[in-house]
């Protein structure tokens, strides 16, 4: 099984159709096909079978190429994070052993190589050693390999420590390209916008879900909200596939009825109420959802923002995703009661890479550990509690940071918020809320109880208050916990 077979159906069907753009080249899907098989000779060329092969490059068509004619070939593409510092980059490079390196020019300086067996090309205009005259030697006459069972090596975002490398096969992906034609139902896939980095999953998904499906994929180099709205007034019924941290600026800089679009999907962090609110003008009868998921994961649930369902949860599992939450003793807890989810499905991934151990502690009896408390309800919504990881204790009692921001963000006023712990000497920690706020409406300490009295235990609610301009966030648009309560420490000394 190979994934980009699908790809060369639809360059047969649809050979002179626009397959990628990015405003200023584009590549129909003939041109496309054509492309992947001169990488993938290239690598039969120099012998590879299953190696891995490395890309470091911002979102560019030559990336897109690379990345389509490694999978060809039966060998591993590897995305590397262009923000990764040398050390990261070195050690990962060192981890995965790839047996060639396609660069961007600008981001040699990044690298330290030391495996000189490891060949390597530029995306840049030079002649010698460049992707475009190496390209240019060679002919589209390239067999697919379908023996290999992983698609890609992706990593986390690596907030904390040395980022982990999960392994994605191929039907992991089929079958989550399935679960989002069910789920969200679009008219057509014509038009697809994911303007995040490619080495994150949401936008290599959503870039392979539109050459799986036949669409145009446009391309945007660096995220600009403008870029985005200037591609979205060009095409009515785009779908965007974005964080709620590119929604924000996106709908600062539109006006309502200005912009058509078919769907927006947001994931990545819960979307706030008060930013749903002004989609909702800014957007008119454009389908909006936004889904619970992860690298490991793939998609877990998902909710239809426009349905009027319950917009504090998660929403529903996926089309066949199995959900279990389950106590210390994994043993299902009742209804409404928090508990580590498992979940399974077709859509999770293999492992981590070179890590047995890490692989092992992530499932047991076949169903995937996420590290995430929640609750479910009678119906099937899912709640999350919070993970473990960020968990505080506060006068004895376990509190999730993300119980209490999932209540704080349906206050109208609030646009972004995070709870943390301030160390307290008589409560051990002191439940801070870090807040955002959404135009000129500011609420009180005490305003924040009472509001939060109606939906949470006393003991939950914040004892402080902190006003913040901006928050951090990692490249994949969730909020930087680690980062933000090491900056609160500073300012707080």
């Amino acid at each position: 099984m190979n994934l980009v077979e699908t790809l060369l159906h639809n360059a047969t069907r649809h050979p002179n159709k626009i397959a990628l753009t990015d405003g200023q080249e584009s590549r129909t899907y003939s041109e496309l096909v054509q492309s992947m098989k001169k990488v993938a000779n290239g690598l039969y060329r120099n012998g590879f079978k299953h190696e891995n092969i490395a890309i470091l490059s911002s979102n560019r068509i030559e990336f897109v190429e690379v990345f389509l004619g490694t999978i060809y070939a039966g060998c591993v593409p590897i995305p590397l994070d262009p923000k990764w510092s040398t050390n990261e980059l070195t050690t990962i490079l060192q981890q995965c052993k790839p047996k060639k390196i396609f660069v961007e020019d600008a981001l040699l300086s990044n690298l330290n190589l030391r495996d000189r067996e490891m060949q390597m090309l530029t995306f840049s205009a030079d002649e010698t050693g460049s992707y475009a005259n190496w390209i240019a030697h060679l002919k589209p006459e390239a067999k697919m390999d379908d023996t290999n069972e992983l698609l890609f090596i992706g990593f986390t975002s690596g907030t904390t420590g040395i980022p982990k490398g999960y392994m994605r096969t191929h039907l992991s992906w089929i079958k989550s390209f399935a679960a989002t034609n069910e789920a969200f139902q679009f008219d057509e896939m014509e038009h697809i916008l994911a303007p995040g980095p490619f080495v994150q999953s949401l936008s290599l998904f959503a870039l392979m879900q539109s050459l799986y499906s036949g669409a145009t994929f446009h391309i945007v180099r660096k995220f600009s909200a403008k870029e985005v709205l200037r591609i979205c007034s060009q095409h009515s019924n785009a779908i965007l596939f974005v964080v709620p941290t590119m929604i924000e600026p996106i709908l600062e800089q539109v006006t309502p009825g200005q912009v058509h679009i078919q769907a927006l999907v947001s994931s990545g962090a819960k979307w706030s109420e008060a930013s749903i609110k002004r989609a909702k003008e800014v957007f008119g009868e454009a389908r909006l959802y936004e889904f619970y998921g992860s690298s490991e994961a793939s998609y877990i649930s998902y909710l239809d923002v426009n349905a009027k369902e319950k917009p504090n949860s998660l929403g529903k599992p996926f089309p066949g995703v199995q959900v279990s939450i389950r106590d210390e003793q994994f043993q299902e807890v009742p209804s409404g009661t928090i508990g580590q989810l498992c979940i399974r499905s077709d859509m999770m991934f293999l492992g981590y890479h070179h890590l047995p151990e890490e692989t092992k502690a992530a499932f047991r009896d076949g169903w995937l550990l996420l590290g995430d408390y929640m609750s479910m309800d009678e119906e099937g919504y899912l709640y999350l509690a919070g993970r473990v990881k960020n968990m505080l204790v506060s006068g004895g009692l376990n509190i999730y940071p993300e119980e209490v921001e999932s209540v704080l963000r349906t206050h109208s006023a609030i646009r972004e918020v995070m709870v943390l712990g301030i160390p307290d000497a008589y409560w051990g920690e002191r439940v801070t809320a870090l807040i955002k706020w959404d135009g000129q409406q500011r609420l009180s300490i005490e305003e924040v109880k009472e509001y939060c009295r109606s939906y949470l235990a006393s003991y939950k609610v914040p004892k402080q208050l902190i006003t913040v301009d901006d928050f951090i966030y990692t490249s994949s648009g969730k909020l930087a916990r680690q980062a933000m309560k090491d900056y609160m420490e500073k300012v707080m000394v």
